[in-house]
């Protein structure tokens, strides 16, 4: 089972990389409401113990208890980020789950949300080096998707089902279910 971690200790995440060899991609998300705290995917709290001490996370989140839902294929898939990359992310924000939203530059398409701040529910991203970004739209409740998606996607029962289905309610109850 594969984990995403919560680390109290940014100033030694950031130190961290300087160890590793060089080309060595380290992926850690600042934590939007805590000051100091980062996320960080499995392979890359493994990658940090590596390099000094083991990392004492704060919490730690199944990744598969973010779920992440596409309405269509997405046009330029090579260009989607990783699971554990969105998953991070998400979490980072204190979500429970995402949506892929649309490509950015996607012709006849749905308008994008511009995102304004990283509080934002919207925000963009794609795979490192890849040619097209993604939007997306993090939900941090339950009642908050089920609502989006009965809006935006009114007659994909799947869309509505996936909402339904979201295995946590909200972000404070995602951390009490887990353990370090």
């Amino acid at each position: 089972m594969s984990r995403i971690y919560r680390i109290h200790d940014g100033r030694t995440v950031r130190e961290r990389p300087c160890a590793l060899p060089r080309g060595t991609v380290v992926e850690a998300w600042l934590d939007v409401f805590e000051a100091g705290t980062v996320w960080v995917s499995h392979a890359t709290k493994r990658l940090l113990d590596g390099a000094g001490p083991p990392l004492a996370p704060s919490a730690a989140v199944e990744r598969a208890r973010i779920p992440i839902f596409f309405p269509e294929e997405p046009r330029d898939a090579a260009s989607l980020p990783s699971e554990d990359s969105l998953r991070v992310r998400v979490v980072a924000a204190h979500g429970i789950a995402v949506a892929w939203y649309g490509t950015t530059g996607q012709a006849g398409g749905r308008p994008l949300p511009e995102p304004t701040s990283p509080e934002d529910p919207f925000f963009t991203l794609m795979k490192m080096g890849g040619s097209a970004n993604h939007a997306w739209r993090l939900f941090r409740t339950r009642d908050e998707a089920v609502e989006f998606m009965a809006r935006h996607f009114p007659g994909d029962a799947k869309a509505r089902a996936w909402a339904d289905a979201l295995p946590t309610a909200r972000y404070a109850d995602l951390l009490s279910r887990e353990s370090k």
